[in-house]
């Protein structure tokens, strides 16, 4: 048989006197909640394939003097999800926390305002009365605190969905960048750089110039033009990420503001 809790022994009265347990387990890292697409993760792989071979073009290329870039090296994940979207999954993982913390204060609240049910009716008096004022101020800050918490809720799950939707739009644009990347590297294979191609390329180069690999390389600078602007987005994001952090410092503020409200009601002198 369990225990009895502590004011029910000390009062003789149980129920509405028993404390609810505080949890604060880890939280599990957050889901993804918006579609992707599927084929994202192979296509990841197939890139960096890919893209060594676009770079085998871009050598064959610029050994004539065509002054092309060649397509960074790394994993499209190290290149361009990750610095772009963030962690939406641990993002949401620490929105959860800051819901459990919230729910925590408010049993924690809950827990104090029990603590005037089990004062004995027979005492009076202004000990009495400061007694539960105390009490009673006591849950409504860290009732209070809770509530203001809760607000990170709301920043953390806004920045995790603006990461999941900007993932989803990476995503779009490398399936944009490998259909390009296919074709450009079918076409360097057949006219530049294969087996075939090597010769055919030489031949052809010293008869038309680069006339004879102008699509080619307008195809080349299409696929850098992505790759650009895909990089170019970390800074937009960087400066949005920036904005969510002072909102979260704003609410840091409100939340010592409650700590030493708190401090000066425990160090208060009593009555």
């Amino acid at each position: 048989m369990a225990e009895p809790h502590l004011l029910a022994t000390a009062t003789g009265r149980g129920g509405l006197l028993d404390a609810e347990p505080l949890t604060l387990a880890t939280p599990a890292r957050g889901d993804a909640v918006l579609r992707h697409d599927a084929e994202f993760v192979a296509l990841d792989a197939g890139l960096s394939t890919l893209r060594d071979g676009i770079n085998l073009g871009i050598d064959a290329l610029n050994h004539v003097g065509a002054g092309l870039r060649r397509l960074p090296e790394g994993s499209l994940e190290e290149l361009l999800v990750m610095p772009l979207t963030g962690d939406y999954l641990t993002i949401r993982q620490n929105a959860a926390a800051v819901r459990q913390m919230r729910d925590c204060l408010a049993t924690y609240a809950g827990n104090v305002a029990r603590l005037s049910l089990a004062v004995d009716p027979r005492w009076g008096g202004a000990a009495a009365t400061a007694y539960l004022l105390r009490l009673n101020a006591h849950a409504a800050i860290a009732r209070g605190a809770g509530e203001l918490i809760a607000h990170g809720d709301v920043v953390f799950t806004e920045i995790a969905e603006y990461s999941e939707r900007l993932a989803i739009e990476v995503e779009e644009l490398v399936m944009e960048l490998c259909e390009r990347g296919r074709w450009l590297l079918t076409k360097l294979l057949a006219r530049v750089c294969g087996p075939i191609g090597a010769a055919a390329f030489a031949t052809d180069f010293l008869l038309h110039g680069f006339d004879a690999v102008t699509d080619i390389i307008d195809d080349v600078q299409r696929v850098l033009e992505i790759v650009d602007f895909l990089l170019s987005v970390q800074g937009d994001v960087r400066g949005w990420v920036a904005e969510q952090r002072a909102r979260l410092e704003d609410l840091l503020e409100f939340a010592d503001l409650f700590s030493d409200a708190a401090r000066a009601h425990a160090l208060g002198s009593g009555p």
